[in-house]
């Protein structure tokens, strides 16, 4: 299995720049499942981050695979990112892998303090 970017039930935050800083207008994001089927109750308008020209809407995948946003503003065109959504993160995986190297260091402290130094003379 391929690591994942994203986790399934995580919330995904989708920032879009309009061309030229454009603020004040209409964006809209469509969300598409992994199967490629508009996800209407996690699609819609995008809101805007102050005045900023940037757009801000969240959603959050319910199944692994590749799901894809398309958004469109109206005045340049559309823009599409993917996102790949799995099980596990990368980042949940990093943490496993911290903690599994903790429980191994303890180990071995306490293994080394079992075997006792060889006796001279």
């Amino acid at each position: 299995m391929a690591d994942k970017t994203y986790k399934i039930s995580e919330l995904i935050d989708v920032i879009y720049q309009a061309a030229g800083g454009a603020s004040g207008i209409v964006v809209t994001m469509d969300v598409y499942d992994e199967a490629g089927t508009l996800d209407a109750g996690q699609s819609g308008a995008m809101t805007e981050i102050g005045t900023t020209g940037r757009y801000k809407k969240s959603f959050t995948p319910d199944a692994e695979g590749l799901w894809l946003v398309q958004i469109d503003d109206a005045n340049s065109g559309k823009a599409v990112k993917s996102f790949s959504v799995g099980a596990t993160n990368v980042a949940q995986i990093g943490a496993t892998v911290d903690a599994i190297n903790a429980k191994v260091d303890d180990l071995q402290i306490a293994v080394e303090g079992l075997v006792a130094p060889p006796m001279i003379g």
